[in-house]
């Protein structure tokens, strides 16, 4: 099956027979081969994923969303792009990685076998008006504030990892606000839940 890209160029992919599940909870990507201007991965545990190339100068080029749950192969023909400096975006609900692929001025592309960032996202539970935050394994200290839709901060705070994760809970009492946003950042990565009580 193809599709054609936003800026033109052809994805070209094929699922492999489901494979057993992971343990794990959430995806993995494996870099296999770059051969003239095709780029050739795996993903396991791929259901709701979504896949993103851009790069720095035009944005977002393309982008697909994944649902199975085994084993996904993929290629994408990039014949249509220039050389330069790219990069496939695999997002889940509860993490996103980054990694970083060249085209040479030869048309051959050389990508990182590791991403070049990978970001645990902010896990919410809420149960009433008490809502949890966890983040596991997060490198650098977290910054947290939870402020209403009249713009005031009810909570605001930095939290260093402690025993792997960081854990607040918070008491959105909806007699104050109908509507309260939690502002997660990590290393400059900015997450944004929305709880409204109406």
């Amino acid at each position: 099956m193809n599709a054609v890209l936003k800026s033109g160029f052809l994805l070209a992919f094929s699922l492999m027979s489901a494979g057993l599940m992971s343990k794990d909870r959430d995806f993995s990507l494996s870099v296999k081969k770059a051969e003239a201007k095709t780029l050739h991965f795996e993903v396991s545990n791929a259901k709701n994923l979504s896949l993103f190339i851009y790069n720095d100068s035009e944005g977002e080029l393309y982008a697909e969303n994944l649902s199975d749950e085994g084993q996904v192969a993929k290629s994408y023909d990039l014949q249509a792009l220039a050389p330069g400096t790219y990069y496939l975006v695999a997002e889940s609900e509860s993490k996103v990685e980054k990694y970083k692929f060249t085209i040479s001025k030869t048309n051959s592309i050389n990508m990182d076998k590791t991403p070049v960032s990978s970001i645990t996202k902010p896990e919410f539970t809420i149960s009433g008006h008490m809502v949890k935050l966890h983040m596991d394994g997060p490198k650098y200290p977290v910054n947290v504030s939870v402020s209403d839709s009249s713009n005031n901060i009810h909570y605001s705070g930095s939290k260093v990892a402690e025993d792997g994760s960081v854990d607040l809970t918070f008491d959105l009492n909806p007699q104050f606000a109908e509507t309260y946003t939690i502002r997660v950042e990590e290393n400059g990565n900015v997450f944004n839940k929305i709880i409204s009580f109406r």
